[in-house]
């Protein structure tokens, strides 16, 4: 029964063995070879998706928030948007041009259409530049504001 279990083990480590012959080699330089994506969309259009999508996460939070009152967020802290509950975006405008605030900093008032109303407010996009495994990624964040001078 040993020399049995001792044949089926060695067969196995035969089989399982790295054949040179089955293994290839890949050239260093495909291997690292980083592919960049071309996008149709401009630089307008790509902000215009973010802020669109922020805006819509606020307002299913702040419904969330009001229809669960065991969902616990605090929506109130900054209330730049006198949305009704369950308000479905339709879409956003951008009122000025883009104005740079810093290097990092850039500025936009921005007409907000609900469904039944329509609200201005200040969009400010905050862009930097991190470096993860060598890999250098831009991110965005977006950051509402309620306008100061702006009128609907």
């Amino acid at each position: 029964m040993k020399r049995l279990i001792y044949i089926i083990v060695f067969l196995f480590s035969l089989g399982c063995a790295n054949n040179a012959s089955k293994s290839m080699e890949m050239d260093a330089a495909e291997s690292f070879e980083k592919v960049e994506e071309q996008s149709d969309l401009s630089e307008d259009d790509a902000y215009t998706l973010i802020i669109t999508q922020k805006l819509q996460e606020y307002l299913d939070k702040k419904t969330l928030a009001k229809t669960n009152p065991d969902f616990t967020i605090d929506t109130n802290k900054n209330e730049f948007l006198s949305a009704k509950e369950g308000a479905q975006l339709k879409h956003i405008n951008f009122i000025t041009p883009f104005e740079t605030v810093s290097d990092s900093v850039k500025k936009v008032a921005t007409q907000v259409v609900l469904e039944h109303q329509t609200d201005t407010i200040i969009t400010l996009i905050k862009t930097s530049i991190i470096t993860i495994d060598n890999e250098v990624f831009k991110t965005h964040k977006i950051e509402f504001e309620k306008t100061k001078g702006i009128q609907n």
